[in-house]
This record gives structure tokens, sequence and C-alpha cells, in this order.
């Protein structure tokens, strides 16, 4: 996976499910993601929608952006992109629900631009190690 594809893949991916943000109950899209630099500190997986067309840029995605941060597109290590996330917003009353996203459509697309991916009925990812 070149910064190109990785590229394409952020854009496909904004376009075909949408508006990004940090808050699921306001995100029309969603994805977790981890990178090698954080394999090496707990494994930990971020979570947020994609970040907004602007903020992909040829070699990372932009600082400021839904994903609050700059990250090098060759230090992403794994992206999962669930059929259906969880969102609740909790205010004078609790709601909470389900958002589905067409992840056939996008690996659709991805096979299409040669992006490889594995897609199971729940997610659709791209592992890098």
């Amino acid at each position: 996976m070149d910064d190109t594809k990785w590229k394409v893949f952020f854009l496909l991916s904004r376009r075909l499910l949408g508006e990004g943000d940090s808050d699921p109950s306001l995100s029309t899209s969603w994805c977790a993601y981890t990178t090698f630099s954080s394999l090496g500190h707990g494994v930990y997986y971020f979570n947020s929608g994609f970040p907004e067309i602007e903020h992909c840029l040829d070699s990372c995605i932009a600082d400021g952006s839904t994903w609050r941060q700059s990250i090098r597109y060759d230090d992403l290590a794994h992206i999962v992109i669930p059929a259906a996330f969880y969102w609740e917003k909790v205010g004078d009353v609790f709601s909470c629900g389900y958002k589905e996203q067409d992840i056939v459509a996008l690996a659709s697309e991805l096979t299409r631009h040669n992006i490889e991916h594995r897609i199971t009925d729940q997610v659709l990812e791209i592992k890098l190690y």
C-alpha cells in the first residue's frame, strides 16, 4: 500500500460512506485504525469518522482533521470499517442506535482501484502486518 493508494482509499471512503466526526452520533461514517508506531506502545486503536477530503493530503491525513492529528499513510498498520456502528447521545433524553455503512460498495470500488482489502459480513479491513 503506497501513499497514492491510501489517498484514493480515503477519498473513496469519504465519498461512499459519508461525513466523519469524532462523535459517532454526529458521524455518518466510522472506522478504527492503528499505526505501526502504536503497535509498540500498547496496540492502541483510534476511532473516528473519515477525515474531510481537504485533509487527505498526498502523504498523510492532515493535522486538525476529524482524526485530530496528522497520521502518515506509511505509518497506518490496520484500518477496520464496520458494516454498522453503534452511537449514543446523552442529554435531557438518552438516544442510541446503529448506523449502517455500505462496505460492499466500498469493496467494489477498492477492487476497481486495485487496493487490497478483506471483507466479511461485519467489516472491511486493510491490514498491513
